[in-house]
């Protein structure tokens, strides 16, 4: 919840800014042209990045001015909500579709605005004319191939990777038959976007020592290369796969290959990659690229100790 505690707990802790948070005093809220065009410039770069918060009425700390200095409130009488809420809703093109304003009263007529402004779906233009976006504490003038991939939000796919670490009893095929357990990296790529992602494909590199045989092409303390994409092969004869004293009835039989789309607001398991239960210490870390239709490429990096465990 928004309140006056919140902001304190802000200040207390010291709650540095950064790509999704921004500290403003009482005096960037002004009726004149200049810092009107700079309300514009900043609500629409947090727009065009990964939206955030913007808070109207927080001075920044004097000897560190990333970090919150004190509750520097705003007269509601001269900047009303209302103002407010017409400025970035008349010079921003286009509007930018659930933003909201949020008023936290100090005292009387005293208070702070916080923005939470949502991560558009196109690109947002301010009152200068010009496209804007955040990079760490900056607000930095976008390229001309940076407005076209915001643009292209709406158009293309926009997938991200999540991943799990699951282990599962295993009887190996010895006499006594010995239980032990077997790791798995489960890999699903969530489709965030407004459109279905068609052809998905992931490029992942991971240490060596991390993959159980059969995973890994060759020995050593190197990087192996992993290639995998979202096909799926239709089981076409179920009763294959029913299991007695552990032995299949007889040999599973599949279709062909095919892409299975994946919807917006879906995710898919995509691959699930066989590890060593010790992958997780030493903090080793693999990484990846995604490739989604026509989507700019995406990469990321993890450490294994940061997978959650299921």
């Amino acid at each position: 919840m928004f309140d006056k505690k919140y902001l304190e707990e802000l200040i207390r802790n010291q709650l540095q800014e950064g790509p999704e948070l921004e500290y403003k005093a009482a005096p960037a809220l002004q009726r004149e042209d200049k810092k009107i065009k700079e309300i514009t410039k900043d609500v629409s770069a947090f727009a065009n990045s990964n939206g955030g918060i913007l808070i109207y009425g927080i001075s920044e700390d004097p000897t560190n001015r990333n970090i919150p200095g004190a509750i520097d409130p705003i007269d509601r009488k001269s900047i009303s909500k209302e103002w407010l809420e017409q400025i970035i809703n008349s010079r921003i093109r286009p509007r930018i579709h659930g933003l909201v304003i949020h008023v936290i009263t100090i005292e009387a007529d005293q208070v702070v605005y916080l923005l939470e402004i949502p991560k558009g779906e196109t690109a947002h233009q301010a009152d200068d004319q010009r496209y804007y976006r955040r990079h760490n504490f900056m607000v930095e003038a976008l390229l001309d191939h940076e407005i076209k991939d915001i643009m292209g939000r709406q158009k293309n796919a926009e997938i991200i990777l999540e991943f799990t670490i699951r282990s599962e009893r295993y009887y190996p095929h010895t006499e006594p038959p010995t239980l032990t357990r077997v790791y798995w990296l489960d890999i699903y790529a969530y489709n965030v976007g407004k459109v279905f992602a068609k052809y998905v494909n992931v490029s992942m590199t991971v240490p060596l020592k991390c993959l159980r045989e059969g995973n890994r092409q060759r020995e050593g303390e190197g990087l192996e290369e992993i290639q995998f994409r979202n096909t799926i092969r239709d089981l076409v004869s179920p009763d294959a796969a029913r299991y007695y004293h552990g032995q299949y009835a007889q040999a599973p039989q599949f279709g062909p290959t095919r892409y299975e789309p994946i919807l917006p607001g879906t995710r898919l398991l995509i691959h699930s990659l066989a590890i060593h239960e010790y992958a997780t210490d030493d903090g080793n870390t693999f990484s990846w690229m995604i490739y989604a239709d026509n989507a700019e490429p995406k990469s990321g990096h993890l450490r294994f100790d940061q997978v959650e465990r299921i």
